[in-house]
């Protein structure tokens, strides 16, 4: 997502440049949160310097959300829903829902520039198919923010997210290490044709180049649990090597390492992401299971936080980088257990700005 472009590391006093306001989050209840994770997370900006003339508030903000199939965008809504009642001047906030059909997410971006929303934050399940309707929104004058999926072109006003081909070179490199370079794998992605997975698996492929991994499948699983637990199943079955699995997200691999447990088959080395659930089966079973191992990359469920912050600065007259790319955490045996809540509900991801309060009330 960086490209070529020369890049800076956003300073605390720069991010709070984006409309932060730390005394709208001390009057939310939520600023030790917000201090902590977001402010001195480390965030990379890339891209041109991007300002629109300021238009005047109260704003009113759409976010089309492609899909809601799991709990990482649970947690993205809540972080946004509490982000948006802390600042004063969002006036409302609109949540659709795409229920993973890319026409209506397409629908619902149309449907918010015709309800002349002042901006559009948008996770597009298909980083093509959008376009055109985003496109549509900027010439409306709407200000427009797809964050966590990247998609094509330039025709929007500014990205936030973690770098997926990065992360997947960076995990695939993990995994070529882990199996000493040479070894059997499957790779389970989320959603099919999705940008995310799309462009970290292109990065884990390049890692694999030159080594003796052998990829005997790769298998689109929804990023659900459940699913990749039955996806696993049928490759358990029709494989009977497997010694790795490439994934992007961390319930793929709980899902895909309990149905390894289902099948009698020892547990092996696997990526994802910050998934409670996985951190907690790590902790369980690592010592009955020699060959388990795990390579996690977060994937922050405050990046709507973030995409918001960059609109409202946007409306408000400020110059802004086009792109913020967030660096996510590397979770490994020697450090899970700072990021495992073994408190918490598997379901949860880690790497989030929530308190603990709001997310007993998600997983309740």
């Amino acid at each position: 997502m960086t490209g070529n472009s020369k890049g800076f590391v956003l300073s605390k006093r720069r991010l709070l440049a984006y409309g932060a306001g730390l005394a709208g989050f001390a009057a939310s209840g939520w600023a030790g949160a917000l201090a902590d994770t977001i402010d001195n997370a480390e965030k990379t900006g890339a891209g041109p310097k991007v300002k629109i003339e300021k238009k005047k508030g109260p704003y009113r903000i759409g976010f089309s959300n492609g899909f809601s199939g799991n709990s990482w965008r649970a947690m993205c809504i809540r972080a946004l829903e509490l982000e948006a009642k802390a600042q004063s001047d969002v006036a409302d906030l609109i949540i659709v829902d795409g229920q993973n059909d890319i026409t209506k997410q397409v629908g619902d971006i149309e449907s918010l520039v015709s309800q002349q929303v002042d901006a559009i934050l948008v996770i597009a399940n298909s980083g093509t198919a959008v376009v055109p309707a985003i496109r549509a929104a900027m010439q409306e004058g709407i200000v427009t923010v797809p964050f966590n999926l990247p998609i094509e072109g330039e025709d929007y006003h500014a990205y936030c997210g973690t770098d997926p081909s990065r992360k997947g070179k960076s995990s695939g490199t993990w995994l070529k290490d882990a199996l000493g370079g040479t070894g059997k794998i499957v790779a389970l992605g989320g959603l099919p044709g999705n940008s995310y997975t799309a462009a970290g698996w292109k990065g884990a492929q390049e890692a694999f180049a030159g080594s003796d991994i052998e990829v005997l499948a790769f298998k689109d699983t929804d990023w659900s649990e459940d699913k990749a637990k039955v996806v696993m199943s049928d490759l358990i079955a029709a494989y009977p090597q497997i010694d790795g699995i490439w994934a992007d997200g961390g319930q793929v691999t709980s899902g895909a390492s309990k149905a390894l447990l289902a099948a009698g088959r020892p547990l092996i080395p696997v990526t994802g992401d910050d998934y409670n659930g996985l951190l907690k089966l790590y902790d369980s079973d690592k010592g009955k299971q020699p060959k388990f191992d795990i390579g996690l990359i977060s994937e922050p469920t405050w990046e709507s936080v973030v995409a918001l912050r960059m609109a409202l600065a946007l409306l408000r007259g400020e110059e802004i980088q086009k792109q913020l790319i967030i660096t996510p955490k590397l979770i490994t045996k020697d450090n899970y257990k700072d990021y495992m809540r073994p408190d918490l509900p598997d379901a949860v991801f880690t790497d989030t700005n929530l308190p603990d309060d709001e997310l007993k009330k998600i997983f309740s």
